[in-house]
């Protein structure tokens, strides 16, 4: 690990001379080239970890052993499976849903997935699902929503969704519903937005519910693509911070918040958890994904340049070669060497740091990351 820091602060140097600021990690940066671990044949949309084992949902309909070639030994897992991390073994585990996953949140001895579906198995369930851990089977539970469901938090028993929705549980929810885990009951939480909600994070302590999306209002007042609610009661509007672009992902720590979004090329912004702005970071395409683990921001999506220390170009002024994946130190936002780079042309859909290892976990379009064979799921080790 000493060694690779010593490389990293070499390359920095090297590489600041272009005039952008390049920072020094705190911790090690993760290796740039993946372990080998399973693969899947489409897009992953969504990455979480739990103990060992990590679950992925997608778009994707079979998975496949490290270094298997594409099309070749591949087992049926339909838009949603899990991994034994530590073993390096597919996990039986298969809810074998018939539409696209894009959020899942574990709770106890449950699973809950959200998007596009509308069975799991051989069971109806509106695109939003509860299913054993064990099995895969689903539960009893069916709120059901009427558009697609794109992300969740957790927090004190209590499950928060959010998507395209303006319907939840049999009640009228626009974009934001929550869900009280023990009763499975849908709860008297009523925030509203005026378009999708993409992302939801939940501050340390349970103080906010911070909220990303297309959206411009909340609860009818003015509120940008970034905003923050109370848990409980009805969901009021906290003072927190608004951008100027749609947040599609958000991610957070015990030192800030930290969002990825779209609009003129690329934006990633750092904010610290009372909601005020610290840094940003531009890029000339769409930022999708963004993780935060051992005090580096790692950022993903399907630009080619990072654009420096301002909002997102099409065409940078001064270019920096990032190939749909770049890394920054938590505390100021300056770029950092590691580039492993990966292909297609939208790249880099999902990012979860695995905060127990220091670990690194992506999902996508790629077929080749980090100048490695590996399809849709890759991990990046500390």
């Amino acid at each position: 690990m000493r060694a690779r820091v010593l490389r990293a602060a070499a390359i920095a140097a090297g590489v600041g001379l272009c005039g952008l600021a390049i920072g020094s990690p705190a911790f090690a940066v993760v290796a740039t080239t993946p372990t080998p671990t399973w693969q899947t044949n489409g897009r992953v949309n969504v990455i979480v970890v739990h103990k060992n084992r990590v679950y992925i949902g997608g778009q994707f309909t079979a998975v496949r052993p490290p270094g298997a070639p594409a099309g070749s030994q591949e087992v049926t897992r339909n838009h949603v499976a899990a991994f034994n991390m530590a073993k390096g073994t597919l996990v039986a585990w298969n809810p074998n849903a018939n539409g696209t996953v894009r959020a899942i949140q574990v709770v106890g001895s449950h699973v809950y997935l959200g998007g596009s579906f509308t069975r799991i198995g051989n069971s109806g369930r509106q695109r939003l699902a509860q299913v054993n851990t064990t099995t895969g089977a689903p539960t009893a539970w069916h709120p059901g929503a009427n558009a697609e469901v794109l992300a969740f938090g957790y927090a004190n028993g209590v499950l928060y969704a959010g998507g395209g929705f303006t319907a939840a549980g049999g009640a009228a929810r626009a974009h934001l519903a929550a869900f009280n885990t023990a009763s499975g009951n849908l709860n008297a939480w009523t925030p509203s937005t005026d378009d999708q909600v993409k992302a939801i994070t939940i501050t340390p302590g349970a103080t906010k519910v911070v909220v990303g999306g297309f959206f411009t209002t909340v609860n009818g007042t003015p509120a940008a693509h970034l905003a923050a609610v109370t848990p409980g009661g009805s969901g009021s509007l906290v003072s927190f911070s608004h951008v100027t672009y749609p947040v599609i992902d958000l991610a957070r720590d015990a030192q800030g918040v930290y969002v990825a979004g779209a609009g003129g090329g690329g934006n990633f912004a750092g904010f610290s958890l009372a909601g005020q702005e610290k840094w940003v970071g531009g890029t000339n395409g769409n930022v999708q994904a963004i993780a935060v683990v051992g005090g580096i921001v790692y950022v993903g999506g399907h630009m080619q340049f990072y654009c420096g220390p301002q909002h997102g170009q099409h065409t940078c002024t001064n270019p920096i070669a990032r190939d749909k994946l770049l890394a920054v130190d938590e505390a100021d936002g300056n770029l950092l060497p590691w580039a492993p780079g990966a292909d297609s042309a939208l790249g880099v859909f999902a990012l979860t740091g695995w905060v127990s290892t220091g670990n690194l976990l992506a999902g996508g379009d790629f077929r080749h990351i980090g100048n490695r064979a590996q399809q849709g799921f890759a991990m990046f080790a500390n």
